[in-house]
């Protein structure tokens, strides 16, 4: 008789995903509104903006790889517990009036806790989850809180920031310092992780040494494809495209962006249950094929006028919403699957590293491609493909390899 898996979240996993999407909530009020701040409201210079935007970024990707060797060597818990509190620190001190070295500061203190945080959240939903379905389940929830979250914070931030009020700005930075902190109080008070079981001989995990395996450096090089090329042209490429190679208006760009967030929330939790059934690989796979597909109909749209390429538009983003809803539930289980017991924290590190650096260097990349001869929807597809590419060769090469074995480090530090 065929069993079903177990897809219950435990309370734990509610608790931690819940305060995730409270923080969201937070993110939403400030980061889309970030640039505007510090450009319009605090009138610094476009080179100045980008400098402290590029500290923000810069601080964190070095610090994701740094939190996830603390995640195992400590409690992932204690350190994202730690990490929320930094960013908490970061955001009052940006809420406070102050010059542009305080900015700076208060910035990279973001990057810090913000690249800490990150590599400890797939290792706490790992421990607070019992079988795989269990996981994908509530990564996939944990995804749809995020948009949620995200899309309630920048619509209520969007309706109080209709005065160009630095007050209120820096009320809302204060706002979404205090989420940080609500959520460090959630994980610590409703967020008990179950004990890990011991590396090989009783090591402790954190002596397990962490050599990426080829599997682990295609699958990052894919990511690195999909979110360069994929998720960071939501919000810079994409609405570029529409407006100056399609003549699209706000409202269009608008309209685009709310049904993409509607499907991706209507549709997170039914894909999720048909990824959880697959293997990972292939649901990545078939998530790259659908996005290639979606840039292919953006394509399509450059040739047609009128209401036809509005439509045309809308499947298109309909389309990626399909795909995206695979790419939580499918890609950290995947991870935790290619590298061995003990160094998840650093596998999820280099994986949240690569995944700000794509989410950096893809606007820039995008404004690049629309102002050059080369069809953008054409290049965004070509990346798809080749990303599919990477991950047949995964899927192939995992199928006839056992599972990576834990190997200890013979230093005694």
């Amino acid at each position: 008789m065929r069993t079903t898996p177990d897809r219950r979240i435990t309370p734990a996993a509610w608790w931690f995903v819940a305060g995730y999407g409270l923080s969201a909530i937070g993110t939403g009020l400030c980061y889309p509104f970030l640039t505007i701040y510090l450009h319009h409201v605090r009138n610094l210079s476009s080179s100045a903006t980008a400098l402290l935007l590029l500290v923000l970024a810069g601080v964190a990707v070095p610090m994701s790889v740094y939190g996830g060797s603390l995640v195992d060597r400590h409690s992932p818990r204690t350190v994202g517990v730690g990490a929320l509190v930094v960013q908490t620190g970061g955001w009052l001190l940006l809420a406070g009036e102050s010059g542009y070295v305080t900015q700076v500061l208060a910035l990279a203190v973001i990057g810090v806790g913000t690249g800490l945080f990150l590599p400890a959240v797939i290792p706490i939903i790992v421990r607070l989850s019992g079988t795989d379905a269990a996981k994908a389940r509530t990564m996939s929830l944990r995804y749809l809180l995020l948009n949620l979250g995200l899309g309630l914070g920048a619509g209520l931030a969007g309706v109080l920031l209709g005065s160009s009020s630095s007050g209120l700005y820096r009320a809302l930075f204060a706002v979404n310092g205090v989420s940080c902190l609500l959520y460090a109080l959630i994980i610590l008070l409703l967020v008990p992780l179950p004990s890990v079981k011991p590396a090989p001989d009783g090591a402790p995990t954190g002596k397990v040494r962490f050599r990426p395996s080829a599997n682990y450096i295609l699958l990052l090089a894919a990511q690195l494809l999909l979110v360069t090329f994929g998720l960071a042209q939501l919000e810079s490429g994409i609405p570029l495209a529409v407006r100056d190679q399609l003549h699209g208006s706000t409202r269009l760009i608008g309209l685009l962006y709310a049904i993409g967030t509607l499907f991706v929330l209507i549709g997170q939790m039914p894909i999720s249950r048909l990824v959880e059934r697959m293997r990972k690989t292939r649901a990545l796979i078939g998530m790259a094929l659908i996005w290639a597909l979606a840039w292919l109909i953006g394509y399509a749209a450059s040739a047609v006028h009128g209401s036809a390429r509005s439509g045309l538009l809308i499947a298109m983003i309909v389309t990626f919403a399909i795909g995206e809803c695979a790419y939580s539930p499918a890609f950290y289980t995947l991870v935790e699957k290619l590298v061995p017991a003990g160094a998840l924290g650093r596998s999820s590190g280099g994986a949240w590293a690569t995944f700000q650096v794509g989410n950096t260097v893809g606007p820039p990349v995008a404004v690049f491609i629309i102002d050059s001869d080369v069809s953008f929807w054409l290049v965004l597809a070509a990346a798809a493909a080749v990303a599919a590419v990477l991950l047949v060769v995964v899927d192939r090469r995992t199928s006839l390899e056992s599972p990576p074995a834990p190997v200890l480090t013979t230093s005694s530090n």
